[in-house]
């Protein structure tokens, strides 16, 4: 039986029996056992299938092929140079603690914890472990970057800051609300010398009071105070050659924005019951008992000023971006004396500030209706009553517009009445379409000048002979009942536009003889159809929120009308009665709620609900003031009213019904069981299927 056995690889080792028997000479019995265990091991032998499967023994060098024995073990840790393939000891520095390390040391007394079986007087080998201590590491630094006024990098530091602010390419900043933390501010202990005060006596007679006053300039200003005819006269007085602080103020912006950030902070405090119904931050409670549908109308404020009454207010438009802001239009209305159209105002009102607006804009004609841009939101386009277009960035705080209509490419000298910004071009190009009373539709394009530039699109001609569509009795009318065609009205005004929800390069336009012309920007100077609707004059045409198949219109001949497209009748009529319906529009947030408003007041309509009469109507102020606009916030969670006295009433909707899960399932559910009594057309309507979005 052989006494080893060589590994597969190069290198191994061997144990020669001389070692063996030098180890079984040794008097410690932990030794004594190792050996004999070897001697078993080396006498066995595993043999299988005849050949000889015996594991080779373990062999522990690094290099080369070693013979350990087990007395030069005991002397020397290393292993011998000579007896290496290469004839090479790798070596390294060695640390303080082991230089002394072939010198014995005395190990007298110390057991070994992990041999229980050794004696106390026998010898154990210890291997010194020297713990040092490493390097800190840093896992996470703050660094501060405030900066204290009297260091010495302050200077470099306020320099760096102003490049950063007046770099030519600023990023756009928008006044909003986050929910920020405090920065941190770092406290500072100051000496300053006390304040003395003293109570100081002096007597002034009348003759140098006399003296006084007739030294310095009096001036004495005018101002009307609101809700009053009557005046309040100021008196002042400066001293001559000094400047006066009015001019001054007036002309720093600075001033400007810090009166504005006060009044909003000033009006808080008023409104604040208000301003948080306006956000809906209460929501009415489902589970309550008391729940009632009552469709109410409950004032929060109104926007008006003493510069604007007796101006009426002509259009309204809700800020896209930013539901707390909407210009109004302040202009003419109805049968306005010649004397009441020298000039109009245009406001831009936010509901942080209800007392004053914070954009005023004066024009020398009346303003007739005011669109934001959806696109762009800062931008605002107004039309005015002699013709002309401006677009305005309410941003900027001079009253400079961005650009206006050019008269010498193409003069429209007719009323604006609607204007709607076109959102299909893929370029990025702000365009607005307008309509004129006398029949044009333009259409202006916002460029890097000063002028937008104007192109034609259409100008409607007047209806011959009979339009598919409805009559002004709802079936066809004798001859001698035939409305007198005068020859010299040759194009019908054209009050309205509104742009189709999907297909945005299609617009449709009501005119004042109860037609809807439905246009395409793409195809100019042509109709693509025309449709008899109402018998009077068209004032709002607009599609619900949930299809874009469904649209309603208003009109003077007292009745709102819903209707589908490829279907030349109304589906369902609602009737107010003796009174044109100057504006109607959907709920954003409720399918089957309508709201419309006529001279009288306001009414909400329910389509869930008989259609016979409004669900409610309010009357807004005095009863002898017209109303003119009607809007739905943004929100859908309250409504703005517009009247003829130049004042702008902000009402929140309550005891209204919940909001349907599936908008569009309730719509039509509720149009069809208008449609019972009609069996016909509920079956024309029922095949045309899915009509939402």
């Amino acid at each position: 039986m052989s006494s080893s056995h060589a590994a597969p690889s190069s290198k191994s080792v061997k144990f020669y029996s001389a070692s063996l028997s030098a180890g079984a000479a040794s008097d410690s019995k932990f030794v004594v056992d190792i050996v004999n265990r070897l001697e078993e091991r080396n006498r066995l032998q595993v043999p299988i299938d005849g050949v000889d499967r015996t594991p080779a023994n373990l062999a522990p060098p690094f290099f080369g092929e070693e013979a350990f024995v087990w007395s030069r073990f005991r002397e020397q840790f290393h292993p011998l140079a000579n007896d290496m393939e290469d004839a090479t000891v790798p070596t390294a520095d060695k640390p303080d603690g082991f230089d002394n390390f072939e010198t014995q040391p005395n190990y007298e007394g110390v057991i070994d914890r992990r041999s229980p079986s050794l004696e106390a007087g026998q010898k154990t080998y210890h291997v010194k472990i020297r713990l040092t201590e490493t390097d800190d590491i840093v896992l996470f630094e703050s660094p501060s970057h405030v900066v204290s006024l009297d260091a010495e990098e302050a200077a470099r530091v306020q320099e760096q800051n102003r490049r950063f602010e007046t770099r030519p390419k600023a990023r756009r900043t928008a006044d909003a609300e986050a929910q920020t933390r405090d920065l941190p501010c770092k406290s500072r202990s100051v000496n300053t010398e006390c304040i003395h005060r003293q109570d100081v006596a002096s007597f002034v007679s009348n003759y140098d009071m006399y003296d006084t006053y007739n030294d310095l300039e009096r001036h004495t200003k005018e101002i009307n105070v609101a809700d009053s005819a009557s005046k309040l006269e100021i008196t002042t007085y400066s001293r001559e050659g000094m400047e006066d602080i009015d001019e001054r103020l007036n002309r720093n912006a600075n001033f400007h924005l810090s009166s504005m950030i006060l009044q909003r902070l000033l009006a808080g405090n008023v409104y604040r019951e208000q301003q948080i119904r306006f956000r809906n931050m209460y929501p009415p409670d489902p589970c309550r008992e008391d729940i009632r549908y009552l469709y109410r109308l409950d004032v929060l404020w109104t926007y008006r000023t003493v510069e604007t009454l007796g101006k009426p207010v002509a259009s309204a438009s809700w800020c896209p971006a930013n539901g707390d802001i909407v210009a109004l239009a302040y202009g003419i209305y109805g049968h306005t004396g010649s004397d009441d159209r020298g000039c109009g105002f245009v406001y831009v009102w936010n509901i942080k500030n209800p007392v004053n607006p914070e954009r005023r804009y004066r024009f020398d004609c009346p303003v007739t209706c005011v669109a934001f841009s959806r696109r762009t939101p800062q931008l605002l386009a107004v039309g005015l009553y002699d013709g002309r277009v401006q677009v305005r960035d309410i941003t900027d705080t001079t009253q400079t517009p961005l650009a206006v209509s050019n008269r010498d490419r193409f003069p429209v000298y007719q009323p604006i009445w609607d204007l709607k910004w076109v959102e299909f071009d893929n370029e990025g190009k702000d365009e607005v379409i307008a309509v004129s009373q006398n029949g044009w539709v333009m259409k202006y394009t916002l460029t890097i000048g000063q002028y937008l530039l104007p192109y034609p699109l259409l100008r409607l001609d007047r209806i011959e002979g009979t339009p598919e569509g409805q009559t002004s009795t709802g079936t066809s009318a004798p001859a001698d009942q035939q409305p007198v065609r005068v020859q010299s009205d040759l194009h019908p005004q054209a009050l309205c536009v509104t742009i189709h929800p999907v297909q945005k390069d299609k617009y449709y336009i009501g005119t004042d003889e109860g037609a809807v012309h439905w246009c395409s920007i793409n195809d100019p100077f042509q109709h693509l159809g025309v449709l008899q609707m109402h018998s009077r004059g068209i004032f709002c045409l607009e599609y619900s929120p949930w299809s874009p198949r469904i649209f309603l219109t208003c009109s003077g001949d007292w009745s709102i009308r819903i209707w589908i497209e490829e279907l030349p009748e109304p589906i369902v009529t609602l009737c107010t009665g003796f009174a044109p319906v100057q504006a109607a529009y959907w709920s954003p947030t409720n399918s089957t709620v309508i709201a419309s408003v006529t001279r009288s007041g306001v009414q909400l309509w329910d389509l869930k609900r008989r259609s016979s009469k409004p669900a409610s109507e309010t009357t807004l102020g005095s009863l002898t003031t017209a109303l003119t606009v009607v809007r739905f916030t943004n929100c859908g969670r309250c409504l703005l009213v517009g009247d003829a006295e130049g004042k702008a009433h902000v009402c929140a909707l309550e005891d209204m019904p919940f909001p349907p899960h599936f908008q569009y399932r309730e719509l039509q559910s509720a149009l069809y069981g208008k449609l019972v009594t009609t069996p016909e057309l509920l079956t024309r309507v029922k095949r045309m299927g899915y009509l939402g979005y």
